[in-house]
C-alpha cells in the first residue's frame, strides 16, 4: 500500500495538466450556479473525487505507454523503467472512478456514465494501441475536447440534470487554452517524438510552424473572448480576463525566439500555464459573483 501511494505521489509531481483538468470542472459548476442559483455540494464532491481518480489514471496510462513507445528512453543514458505496475495502477484508479460514475448515474441518469465512458476511452487510446491518437495527430484535439466540452457537460449535468448548449459554448475557452498548452508542450520534445514515430502536430508542421499556429490560436482565443464579452454572453466581471493578454503575448514572443532551444522554451510554457490559471480563475469567480 505504501509503495502504491508513493507511486501515485510520483505521478502527481509536476503534472500541471492533472491539476489544470480540475478547473473546467469547477467552471461548469460555477456556470450552473450562475444560471440556476443552485449548487449541490455532495454531487460536486463525488464528481470531483471521480475526476481526480480519472486524472491520476490518465497520468499512469501516459507514463506507461510513453515508456512502451520509447519516448521516455530517447536521449537518456540510464532511464528508470516504467513497469506494467503503472498500467495496472491506472486501471485500478479508473475502476474506482467508474464506481463513483455508476453511483452518480444511479442518482442522476444515463448521461453521466456515457460521458465517463468517453473520457475513459480518450484517456486509454490517447497513447495506447491500436488507435494511438497522439501518433496520428489527434492528441491535441482529444485533450481539448475531453477537458473542455466533455468535462464541462458532465459537471454541469451534475448540478442541473440537464444537457445545455450554454456550458458547451463556455467550454470552448478552456478547450482552446488546453489545445495551446498541448501544442507548446510538444515543441521541446520534437526530436524525441519524431524518432519514436509520433506524428503529432509539431512533428507534422515543424517547430517554427507550430509556434505560428500557437500565435494563430491565441488570436482566435482572444477574438472569441472579446466577442463574447461585447455580446453579453459572459458575466460583466469576466472583462477582467483581458488582463491576461500580456502573459499570452509574452509566451508567444518567447516562443518565437526560443523554439529551437528546448531549455529556453520552458519560459513559453510557464507563461501560458500562468495565463491559463489566471483566466479560468477569473471566469470561475465572475460566474459565482455575477
Amino acid at each position: 500500500m505504501a509503495r502504491t501511494f508513493y507511486q501515485i505521489i510520483n505521478l502527481l509531481r509536476y503534472r500541471f495538466l492533472l491539476f489544470a483538468g480540475l478547473l473546467p470542472y469547477v467552471l461548469a459548476s460555477a456556470v450552473a450556479f450562475h444560471l440556476t442559483g443552485q449548487f449541490r455540494p455532495e454531487l460536486f464532491l463525488v464528481g470531483l473525487g471521480g475526476l481526480v481518480l480519472a486524472l491520476i489514471g490518465v497520468e499512469a496510462f501516459n507514463e506507461y505507454f510513453d515508456w512502451v513507445g520509447g519516448t521516455d528512453r530517447v536521449f537518456q543514458l540510464d532511464p528508470k523503467p516504467v513497469t506494467r505496475r503503472t498500467f495496472f495502477l491506472g486501471l485500478i484508479v479508473f475502476a474506482l472512478a467508474g464506481l463513483l460514475a455508476l453511483y452518480l448515474t444511479w442518482r442522476l441518469g444515463g448521461p453521466i456514465i456515457i460521458i465517463a465512458s468517453i473520457g475513459f476511452l480518450c484517456a486509454l487510446f490517447y497513447l495506447a494501441p491500436p488507435l494511438k491518437l497522439t501518433y496520428r495527430g489527434l492528441g491535441e484535439l482529444t485533450i481539448a475536447f475531453a477537458y473542455g466540452p466533455f468535462m464541462m457537460s458532465g459537471s454541469y449535468y451534475l448540478q442541473t440534470r440537464q444537457l445545455d448548449i450554454r456550458p458547451l459554448f463556455v467550454s470552448i475557452l478552456p478547450a482552446l487554452l488546453l489545445f495551446m498548452i498541448a501544442l507548446v508542450n510538444e515543441v521541446p520534445d520534437y526530436y524525441q517524438d519524431r524518432l519514436v514515430g509520433k506524428r503529432n502536430i509539431c512533428v507534422r508542421l515543424g517547430r517554427e510552424s507550430t509556434v505560428k499556429l500557437y500565435g494563430l490560436m491565441a488570436l482566435v482565443f482572444y477574438t472569441l473572448l472579446i466577442g463574447s464579452l461585447l455580446t453579453g454572453n459572459l458575466p460583466s466581471w469576466a472583462w477582467l480576463t483581458l488582463s491576461g493578454m500580456p502573459l499570452l503575448l509574452a509566451s508567444y514572443l518567447r516562443a518565437r525566439k526560443t523554439y529551437d532551444e528546448p531549455r529556453q522554451f520552458i519560459g513559453t510554457i510557464r507563461y501560458l500555464l500562468i495565463h491559463y490559471v489566471w483566466v479560468l480563475g477569473i471566469l470561475i469567480t465572475a460566474y459565482i459573483i455575477g
